[in-house]
């Protein structure tokens, strides 16, 4: 694969063959193909800005490490800004774009650069520090939990949330509740103490939503 790079980025190229299928295997997805053509190439490309695009052994190992395929599962990690935030590509997809998020809050919307990968490679990549979501404030700002569609087991759903949430209402009280959606569970939280506890268990019963102060969705069940 040749990269036109405007500037000169510190460059490891991978040592061993890499095939499509091993590749598609460990993701569990179809890897577009000039990603694996880049994979094939490269190990580790590594900017002077810290930007840190992953060959494919080092992407396997840090999606491994903080979990995305649990907390982005739309998402792959290739990179990162070498600050704490990661550079991702969405699965399934012809385009490309780069997306970013803290990979501390990974269950938050993730932020786009509206631009293809090889473009933003050769073009000095960067994230602006104006562009960068203002994540501390999200996780600690006050959020609101509504149950938004009936979950998938609700015996066990109301079980967890009761003891997750510390919920004073009784299993009767909740069941009559799931008649009427949307329905408050809780409010006056932040992500920061509950972001995970709320992507597990939409991951297991996909029926919450969480608004911030602005009423503002940012976690809500896969269609």
């Amino acid at each position: 694969m040749i990269l036109n790079f405007k500037s000169t980025p510190l460059i490891t190229r991978t040592e061993r063959k890499i095939d499509a299928n091993e590749i598609n295997t460990s993701f569990q997805t179809n890897i577009h193909t000039r990603l694996i053509e880049f994979w094939k190439f490269f190990k580790e490309v590594t900017f002077e800005n810290g930007i840190n695009i992953y060959g494919f052994d080092i992407a396997m190992e840090r999606n491994g490490m903080y979990e995305v395929s649990v907390y982005a599962s739309d998402y792959i990690l290739i990179g990162d800004d070498g600050g704490g935030q990661g550079v991702f590509l969405k699965k399934n997809s012809d385009q490309l774009n780069v997306f970013y998020q803290d990979l501390g809050a990974l269950s938050l919307p993730f932020y786009s650069l509206d631009i293809n990968l090889f473009s933003w490679l050769e073009n000095n990549p960067v994230i602006e520090e104006e562009d960068s979501p203002s994540n501390e404030l999200d996780l600690i700002d006050a959020v609101k939990v509504y149950i938004v569609r009936i979950p998938n087991d609700v015996n066990k759903f109301i079980m967890e949330i009761r003891k997750y949430f510390n919920l004073k209402l009784s299993i009767n009280d909740i069941r009559e509740k799931l008649n009427g959606l949307p329905f408050l569970v809780i409010q006056d939280i932040t992500l920061m103490k509950y972001g995970k506890t709320i992507e597990i268990l939409n991951q297991k019963y996909n029926c919450l939503e969480v608004l911030n102060s602005k009423n503002e969705i940012l976690i809500g069940p896969v269609n």
